[in-house]
């Protein structure tokens, strides 16, 4: 079973239920797989071939899963733009993945009409509500042919091309098959309660990333899925009681605006069965509050887009975490039934004990390589196929995953390394603490010192001594901040809910926006 079969079986035994729902215009099963296999015709009848590589641009929509599922019974390989990210990216990841074709909204054409036209290679431009001397994505659908041309897919073909989110250096792309993919999707279903045709999956968060998958885990099993354009935490709610949502996939960014919605408690949210975040850590506080406020539901995984889904914290997980050992809320889990873990000392030996090292893991759904780049492939992947994740962490001696930072993150002050998740967590434990993310400064005798920014809860007072002195009492003397800076303002985060460190220290303290071995003159 490879990812082309289980989309015809689905939209031929599920024909008659709805497949996807965005505001009140639906498309069923049936008519999905229509559309899918128009999209397909439609596409060869521009010369595109199984292997090309097609780019999608566009913010979720009724078009969005037909995108995904034509796209893969075409043999054609995706390639998911985020729709937040700015023209240098797309025309980088345009040109690295070689794409022949980009489907896209008329909004985001106008926008980026010129980046688009300096691609090379980038033949084809199909837009939704197109402008004159562009192919219409309606037109070009209506108008092809209905009969599946069957192309012959295999389980080894490239299914689509997951680029990083770049957040340092320029991104790079994991290779994924139908094969890996297939596995991904099982492991997910394992993962999760059983899921069924009653189930109805709220697509949140984007479908070019971590929302997506799940999709053919519900699929297969002719659940509906109802897909929001862009995340807001009022209309989250209201569609869970509404459509009576039992699925969904968020960032923990988004569960904390949720619980932080001011009219949170007046909705029904009983029909929930999982709540699956991921893409960052989450602060003990707001799981707690997302567990008082959803139940038992809450999921959470880690994983990259080269191998995923690696762990699992569950529900009975939180539970015991919110009742008898709130250390268990930092955890990332335990592995997943076809996942496993090990912890790498710097000469790739593993680690004694809770040491902590970098995180190495190994999926089924493991990614075939980094694309277009063997010299980054043979860096990522150990000689027994094991992925090195570039974050840290350990394992306790129940196997539960705590990830530390990632690699780069690390502060080396005085010749000691610590990490900025050590202290954050320690200063979360303080009763006025909201939030807090803690930065590397440029420091003239330890080499680099830890400053923590803190958003504090509403109506607490606290000075900044009292936050170092805790610090002090909970870590020691060697890992406590330096200096506290306080601000009322959420932290700056990515689209997948990853802060940005760099920017937070830039603007809290500008005037060490300086090289450390400057400072110490080494």
């Amino acid at each position: 079973m490879i990812i082309a079969d289980l989309i015809r079986r689905s939209c031929a035994q599920h024909a008659t239920r709805v497949a996807v729902k965005h505001h009140e215009r639906t498309l069923t099963y049936e008519q999905l797989g229509d559309r899918s296999v128009r999209l397909v015709n439609g596409l060869r009848s521009l010369g595109l071939r199984p292997g090309a590589r097609v780019a999608t641009l566009a913010p979720n929509s009724l078009t969005t899963l037909e995108t995904m599922t034509g796209l893969a019974l075409g043999g054609y390989v995706r390639t998911a733009l985020h729709s937040m990210n700015e023209a240098d990216a797309h025309a980088y990841m345009l040109g690295n993945a070689g794409a022949r074709a980009l489907i896209t909204t008329a909004e985001l054409y106008r926008r980026f009409s010129a980046t688009f036209a300096g691609v090379a290679g980038l033949e084809h431009i199909i837009v939704q509500d197109a402008p004159d001397g562009e192919i219409d994505y309606e037109t070009l659908v209506a108008k092809a042919d209905t009969e599946d041309p069957g192309v012959p897919v295999g389980g080894d073909d490239l299914l689509h091309l997951a680029y990083s989110s770049g957040s340092s250096g320029r991104p790079k792309a994991s290779m994924h098959s139908h094969h890996s993919w297939m596995n991904v999707t099982a492991d997910h279903a394992l993962m999760l309660p059983r899921l069924t045709a009653d189930d109805t999956y709220l697509a949140a968060a984007p479908l070019t990333h971590a929302a997506s998958t799940v999709i053919y885990a519900l699929l297969a099993r002719g659940s509906r899925v109802v897909v929001m354009d862009h995340f807001d935490a009022g209309q989250a709610l209201e569609l869970i009681e509404r459509e009576r949502c039992t699925v969904t996939v968020m960032v923990p960014t988004m569960l904390q605006m949720i619980v932080n919605h001011e009219a949170a408690g007046k909705f029904d949210l009983s029909s929930l069965r999982a709540v699956l975040y991921a893409g960052a850590p989450i602060s003990p506080a707001t799981a707690r509050r997302s567990r008082d406020l959803l139940g038992d539901v809450l999921f959470q995984t880690y994983g990259q887009s080269e191998c995923l889904p690696v762990t699992s914290l569950t529900p009975e997980d939180h539970a015991e975490g919110a009742v008898s050992n709130a250390t268990l809320l930092r955890s990332a889990g335990r592995p997943c039934l076809n996942s496993s873990v090990r912890i790498l000392d710097d000469d790739g030996n593993d680690v004694i004990g809770s040491e902590i090292g970098e995180i190495a893991v190994h999926t089924a759904g493991r990614m075939l390589g980094i694309y277009g780049d063997p010299e980054t492939t043979a860096a990522r992947l150990t000689a027994d196929g094991y992925v090195r994740t570039r974050d840290s962490g350990y394992l306790d001696e129940r196997g539960y995953l705590y990830v530390v930072d990632r690699k780069d993150d690390m502060i080396i002050s005085g010749g000691f390394n610590i990490w900025p998740a050590e202290i954050e967590n320690a200063l979360g434990r303080h009763v006025a603490v909201e939030d807090v993310v803690v930065v590397a400064v440029p420091h003239p005798k330890w080499g680099e010192t830890p400053h923590a920014v803190v958003r504090l809860r509403a109506d607490a007072v606290v000075t900044e001594q009292e936050l170092i002195d805790f610090c002090r009492e909970k870590l020691g003397s060697m890992k406590k901040p330096t200096a506290i800076a306080f601000t009322h303002d959420p932290f700056p985060r990515s689209d997948l809910g990853k802060l940005k460190r760099r920017e937070i220290r830039d603007r809290f303290w500008p005037a060490e926006r300086v090289d450390a071995r400057e400072v110490t003159g080494a």
